[in-house]
């Protein structure tokens, strides 16, 4: 019975595998290694290898969208050729550049509404390093554009304050003239400019702006409100009669 029962036992283990003639004696632990773990090992490397190389193709692909999105982006001419390359690289790096150039251009065609929500979807998205300062002042310069005053004026503020020693931030105390005088407050915008004008930048270009301001400021007069009728009635009167025809000669 035991004998029988050893007998089952023993048909019931896997037969063992021969050792291959002639490895050599000092091999023999790496070919046990391999008949018990080799095939999984085969299978961690291939995956492994699958994954790099899967990695270093996205890398590649990233890299080549890029280059592609700054080229068509230096070759940009029109706001629509902006806009198409915000649609098509919006997702990588130099897709804030091109909304950043975007914005400005919505800016010259005087469409200040889609200028501010481009800048703020530039800032929101992280504008690219050095230009956060530029998006910022833009920004500011639409809600002026817009008529959206004490916005404006938090903005420019809030620049010149963050700002100080920027090459941008005299623009930014104009723009607080430009508001104060809008506001009513001519006083206080040509104190600024004054206080402007006191330090030496050393730069033409903005103490000729500087000047330029100050002169715009001095002859600014706010328009009286009028209520409608009392324009048409103005328009009316600025209207000539129609000559009435020579008489015909007989």
């Amino acid at each position: 019975m035991t004998q029988e029962t050893n007998t089952a036992v023993d048909a019931s283990k896997p037969a063992a595998q021969p050792i291959p003639k002639g490895l050599p004696i000092e091999l023999l632990p790496l070919y046990d290694w391999w008949k018990a773990s080799g095939g999984q090992f085969l299978i961690t490397l291939v995956t492994a290898t699958l994954l790099l190389g899967g990695g270093w193709t996205y890398l590649q692909y990233r890299e080549s969208k890029i280059a592609s999105a700054n080229k068509e982006l230096l070759q940009a001419s029109s706001l629509e050729d902006l806009e198409s390359v915000v649609n098509k690289y919006g997702s990588t790096k130099a897709g804030n550049a091109a909304r950043l150039r975007l914005a400005k251009a919505y800016f010259d065609a005087s469409n200040y509404e889609e200028s501010l929500n481009t800048y703020d979807t530039c800032l929101n998205k992280g504008a690219p390093g050095g230009f956060v300062e530029i998006a910022k002042l833009g920004r500011a310069h639409a809600l002026e554009a817009l008529n959206r005053l004490d916005d404006a004026l938090a903005a420019y503020e809030a620049f010149d304050k963050s700002s100080v020693g920027h090459f941008l931030q005299p623009q930014a105390k104009m723009g607080i003239a430009r508001i104060y005088t809008l506001q009513g407050k001519k006083a206080e915008a040509k104190k600024l400019l004054e206080n402007l004008k006191a330090q030496k930048t050393n730069n033409p270009t903005w103490e000729m702006a500087v000047a330029n301001l100050e002169g715009v400021i001095n002859r600014y007069e706010p328009r009286a409100a009028r209520s409608l009728f009392e324009a048409a009635d103005e328009a009316a009167k600025s209207i000539k009669p129609p000559t009435p025809p020579a008489p015909a000669k007989q």
